[in-house]
């Protein structure tokens, strides 16, 4: 496992749910700066490698420049040396949480390959700071967001940015998140942040969903391409949604996706097949009873859906 999971596959989603919640320190941490490679962009940033909770790790190329560590996508909290220009290297990491707050301390980096690892568990902020030489790269650039939320007016919250569904991702970065919704006739997306920048949406504008099913999914990036799923509905229903950003694709069920009689599944489903191996759907959500090959990350198993 290169990532602490989030979520667990199996039968008691709620447990894990309840795990979650109780993190005590970021689920994620990333790297930003000139030395990285996405620069002081914050589409940009290196993702770290959650080894436990309060436990990051990287490897990689740094280039000649300025670092520090960020919690999220936006410029507080971060973290830094005591002293603004100290040469990366272990030692104490300094919280900054304010604007007003004036020790925004960052790094100053050599141009090398190196192995960071940073340590929030403690009573002192750690960074480990060693040789990367001949180590594989360790961390991630293609970055999808840790929680997504569903939003419109096919949402009982409708328009409501402090009301929108929350929905986690299954694994650290994993893009996949699930989470049960009540949908009823009306307009649905699902926002990277609370807020109106980016989201994810239909691929074609007024895509129907009328009921459960897999759906093609886009990028919203802004408001000439603000691309949303129409649903149309009798009546409010409580439907599981799955969206998979890796392949750009939403589904939604009556049915828990949880509820398959097999061991209890600690990775990422990638899609489920028939005994032909032929690809019936993104997940075992509203399959009809019957056998079925699930493939996930890390293990491919024959599953029953009652």
């Amino acid at each position: 496992m290169i990532c602490i999971m989030k979520k667990i596959f199996s039968f008691i989603l709620i447990t894990f749910v309840s795990v979650s919640a109780m993190m005590a320190h970021p689920g994620r941490l990333y790297l930003v700066g000139d030395a990285t490679q996405g620069g002081w962009s914050l589409d940009n940033l290196s993702l770290m490698v959650t080894e436990s909770d309060g436990v990051y790790e990287w490897v990689g190329d740094l280039n000649a420049g300025e670092l520090k560590f960020l919690e999220t996508p936006n410029w507080m909290p971060s973290y830094g040396p005591s002293n603004n220009g100290a040469p990366l290297a272990s030692g104490e990491l300094v919280k900054r949480e304010q604007e007003l707050e004036s020790n925004d301390n960052k790094f100053q980096v050599s141009a090398g390959r190196y192995v960071l690892h940073v340590d929030l568990t403690g009573e002192t902020l750690q960074l480990t700071v060693a040789d990367g030489t001949g180590l594989p790269d360790k961390g991630f650039t293609t970055i999808y967001p840790e929680v997504i939320y569903a939003i419109g007016s096919a949402t009982l919250a409708g328009w409501s940015l402090d009301d929108a569904t929350a929905m986690n991702e299954t694994s650290c970065n994993s893009g996949v998140y699930v989470s049960q919704v009540t949908l009823q006739t009306g307009e649905l997306k699902f926002l990277h942040q609370r807020d109106w920048g980016k989201a994810y949406g239909a691929s074609v504008a007024g895509t129907p969903v009328n009921g459960e099913g897999d759906f093609d999914m886009g990028l919203i990036t802004d408001d000439s391409n603000d691309s949303k799923f129409a649903v149309a509905l009798d009546a409010p229903t409580a439907y599981y949604v799955t969206v998979n950003a890796v392949i750009s694709k939403m589904n939604i069920s009556l049915n828990d996706p949880m509820n398959i009689e097999s061991t209890v599944m600690t990775n990422e489903i990638e899609g489920v097949y028939d005994l032909q191996g032929r690809f019936v759907s993104l997940t075992p959500a509203g399959l009809p009873s019957g056998l079925y090959i699930l493939k996930g990350s890390q293990k491919t198993q024959k599953i029953v859906i009652k």
